[in-house]
């Protein structure tokens, strides 16, 4: 009898944490988070979605025993977690981010493209811009900043700063541009300049608008690798763009040191990935269905770091960034 020398646990295990996703998507679809921020029974929750109760009660009890919510005496409600992140009302209510994530990033075409490779003319232009609608997910992103990381970010910049001000910054490549918005907010003699392409410019206008701060902040719109972003700026916030500037990388981080002031800063984030794109798994994993689509836009970690020290950038500082970005790090930069 063949004696096994590992487990296949693993796998099966897999499978199971396939379902719970399953499951939770499911609950997100219908909303179900929002009807169970106070007791509730299966059929009163049925009634308000309108669904079959004994269905509703079988996906409850589901939810309660994989961690999403507590049953007592035939009733139901949210976890503290599940309250704070999914019902409706919360300031960071997530749900909408993680449905647009899951369907961005499903490799629901694994099968395909594994048999019929990337979309030629996807591989030929390599542009992100084509591929992802980068407007929506600057709205969605708005809740997802605010789970730690625009916090993480605050406390970072007010230790650098202490008893000074930045008294001018900017936000390249920004999204909605809440870290701009949230510095200006907290510094009153700073000026601020969100920098974004046209299709993208509409969500931190609309932002800037709702929080009264047109005096204090500018939108402008371009695109960075070629337009004129403006100078003599205390802080540069460069999250999430160096690692698709391929092609381009030297030229944009030679603007980015001339366009700071002489003890200026320069904010970078980066999905960090390794030269060999094993690591970290949920970047590899999260733009696997872009690359079998036929994009190649992520620069390594080692070609970033290079690429700064080379133009003369050293880093002053570093720290995790916080909320949806577990174990990935936020570093600062100073001028040579």
């Amino acid at each position: 009898m063949y004696i096994p020398k590992e487990s296949p646990a693993s796998y099966y295990k897999l499978l199971h944490q396939k379902r719970v996703a399953e499951l939770f998507l499911c609950a997100l679809r219908f909303d179900l988070f929002s009807c169970l921020t106070e007791w509730e029974t299966a059929h009163e929750v049925a009634a308000i979605r309108g669904l079959k109760e004994r269905s509703v009660e079988l996906v409850l009890n589901a939810l309660a025993a994989t961690g999403f919510l507590e049953k007592s005496s035939g009733k139901y409600r949210n976890t503290a977690q599940s309250n704070e992140f999914l019902a409706a009302g919360s300031p960071v209510d997530i749900k909408e981010s993680l449905l647009y994530r899951e369907a961005m990033m499903s490799l629901s075409t694994l099968d395909t493209r594994l048999l019929t490779g990337p979309d030629e003319r996807t591989r030929e232009r390599n542009l992100g811009v084509e591929a992802y609608d980068f407007k929506e997910t600057a709205r969605i992103s708005i809740p997802e900043m605010y789970t730690g990381r625009v916090q993480n970010f605050m406390k970072e910049v007010k230790d650098i700063y202490q008893d000074k001000q930045p008294k001018k910054i900017l936000d390249l490549g920004g999204g909605s541009g809440v870290l701009a918005i949230e510095l200006v907010k907290a510094f009153t003699n700073c000026q601020g300049v969100i920098f974004e392409s046209p299709q993208v410019t509409e969500i931190p206008e609309k932002l800037v608008r709702t929080e009264g701060i047109s005096e204090k902040i500018s939108v402008l719109e371009g695109d960075f690798m070629e337009d004129d972003f403006g100078g003599a700026y205390d802080l540069i916030i460069a999250a999430g763009i160096l690692d698709f500037t391929k092609g381009n990388l030297e030229n944009l981080l030679k603007r980015l040191y001339d366009a700071l002031t002489k003890e200026g800063m320069l904010y970078v984030v980066t999905h960090q990935v390794d030269k060999d794109y094993l690591s970290p798994p949920e970047t590899i994993l999260g733009w696997l269905s872009s690359h079998l689509e036929g994009l190649d836009i992520l620069l390594t970690e080692e070609i970033i770091e290079t690429a700064l020290h080379k133009q003369g950038f050293v880093r002053k500082k570093e720290s995790l960034t916080g909320g949806t970005l577990q174990g990935i790090k936020a570093k600062f930069y100073g001028k040579n």
